[in-house]
């Protein structure tokens, strides 16, 4: 399967969502950040500038969010956006519940609440 492919069963998996709170968790590095997100609306940047990381394509996940801090205290994710870079982008299992994803920098893992 191409990673064009496995970007449109996320987009579409995504689109099934939306509305709904979507539990995200993310493992990059030694580094996992857990997410809840209301999904309002799924939009795709590509990539702009090769030489930028902030401008890789991604899967830009539009709605409210909060996640926990170094303090341990739930604070709003920024911009009311969740990116997931699609560069290297495969599914490593995918359900009506969740689904796994991969790519070269992080690992994640995005189920209904």
């Amino acid at each position: 399967m191409t990673e064009q492919n496995d970007i449109k069963q996320v987009q579409e998996w995504l689109n099934r969502y939306i509305g709904t709170t979507l539990i995200i968790e993310k493992q990059e590095l030694d580094d996992t950040d857990i997410v809840h997100f209301t999904l309002s609306s799924i939009d795709e940047r590509s990539q702009d500038n090769e030489v930028d990381d902030y401008l890789e394509s991604a899967l830009l996940l539009r709605g409210e969010g909060r996640t926990q801090n170094a303090e341990g205290e739930s604070v709003p994710v920024p911009g009311d956006m969740y990116e997931i870079i699609t560069h290297d982008l495969r599914i490593d299992e995918m359900n009506n519940e969740h689904v796994h994803l991969n790519t070269e920098r992080a690992t994640y893992k995005l189920s209904a609440k």
